[in-house]
């Protein structure tokens, strides 16, 4: 399964990453700090496979004035 993060206050600044469900920063979407979705930021997923998630962040990457770089970490 693969996710990715959006964070609200550093959103245009950073690069945007998928993650592969295991990766210890995503941890299935609950994230490195056990906290998963919140007022600072949502997981996105999961999605079945790579193609996926990167066809759903480049929805949402077009719906932003100024969007955000995207990417994969490098458990991908």
């Amino acid at each position: 399964m693969f996710y990715f993060y959006i964070n609200f206050p550093t959103f245009k600044s950073r690069t945007i990453l998928i993650h592969r469900g295991e990766c210890g920063d995503c941890q299935n979407g609950i994230g490195k700090h056990n906290i998963g979705s919140n007022e600072k930021g949502f997981w996105s997923g999961p999605f079945k496979n790579l193609d996926d998630a990167d066809s759903a962040m480049k929805k949402l990457q077009k719906k932003f004035k100024n969007p955000p770089n995207i990417g994969n970490c490098t458990c991908v």
